[in-house]
């Protein structure tokens, strides 16, 4: 008798750690990879150091609009981009600008983006992007060309981006 006990305690310990670990895989967020160009317009705005309105092809297709939260030395922006589907996803960013020598007004620009969540699709969404491009700063309104591409992840994330 008392091994029979024993036998259903184990039993049920054991189902009961499968469906544990049933509902953490169910529970994992799938990531993809997102990759595209993004063409930026510096807009009118209250935004204390400026922002700015893209399009934005690729994975995330749809707009996108920008602002700096913090000045230089430490400059940081707020990055949101709304997809076509209607989906949004919210990043934090580093951007940094090098004058490109010899060109007036033309900058090699880099942004490290830190995805920090979104909606829809992108709803608790987690992940690294970065902005890689030319800033055109004498242009009337200035304007950007980038290409970017990073990883993100989320519960409803899926697939791997078109």
């Amino acid at each position: 008798m008392r091994y029979a006990i024993v036998t259903k305690h184990t039993q049920l310990a054991l189902m009961l750690c499968v469906a544990v670990a049933g509902t953490a895989v169910e529970a994992r967020a799938d990531c993809h990879y997102v990759r595209g160009s993004i063409a930026e317009t510096k807009i009118p705005s209250n935004d204390q150091f400026g922002r700015f309105l893209s399009t934005v092809t690729g994975v995330l297709n749809g707009a996108s609009t920008v602002f700096v939260t913090s000045p230089p030395p430490n400059v940081r922006s707020y990055d949101v981009f709304v997809t076509t589907a209607g989906d949004v996803l919210i990043a934090t960013g580093v951007p940094s600008r090098t004058p490109v020598p010899g060109e007036p007004g033309e900058f090699i620009t880099h942004v490290d983006l830190t995805v920090v969540g979104g909606s829809g699709k992108y709803a608790e969404a987690t992940g690294t992007m970065t902005f890689d491009g030319r800033s055109h700063t004498s242009t009337v309104p200035p304007t950007a060309d980038l290409v970017y591409q990073g990883t993100v992840c989320g519960p409803n994330v899926k697939g791997a981006g078109n």
